[in-house]
């Protein structure tokens, strides 16, 4: 039960965090393009997904380290890295590095997500939930999805402390 779950659950934020980066993807791309011609960054980004398509999270997060290290203010680098940190089920990494994000971009509503997801399996439903509640305002398109995971959170805590 508790295996489905994670894997119910690391399904549900795989498929917000694609849907939000795509748009964070075109926003960071515009910005990018006007300042640098040649984008390390996004290269390093682009080939850490595609590790990550193979399943080959570690060599996922050794690039978005370099890619961190390239430009320690992309919002879109430090969310991936987290990202790649929570699918390795290193969640206090992954809290970090989608803190950082958020840091840097506190629009970024696909750290929000990943933030609550990490919070999450940690048990801590206080800050999952405020993590999430956030991301539900700053991306109104995905409220049902945000509202499912919340939803889960509130089952649990009841099914916990009937």
């Amino acid at each position: 039960m508790h295996q489905a779950l994670r894997l119910i659950t690391a399904g549900t934020v795989l498929t917000l965090t694609i849907a939000l980066a795509m748009e964070s993807d075109i926003a960071e791309s515009a910005e990018s393009t006007a300042a640098a011609p040649e984008d390390g960054v996004g290269t390093l980004i682009a080939q850490a997904e595609a590790q990550l398509e193979r399943g080959e999270a570690q060599a996922a997060i050794a690039t978005l380290n370099e890619a961190v290290a390239a430009d320690p203010s992309s919002s879109l680098a430090q969310t991936r890295l987290g990202g790649a940190y929570l699918l390795s089920q290193d969640y206090g990494h992954a809290i970090d590095h989608f803190q950082q994000a958020i840091s840097n971009d506190d629009q970024n509503a696909g750290a929000f997500i990943g933030l609550g997801m990490a919070y999450l399996h940690l048990k801590r439903s206080g800050p999952a939930k405020a993590a999430l509640t956030e991301a539900r305002h700053l991306a109104p398109e995905q409220q049902a999805d945000i509202d499912a995971l919340l939803n889960r959170i509130e089952q649990s805590a009841s099914a916990h402390h009937p």
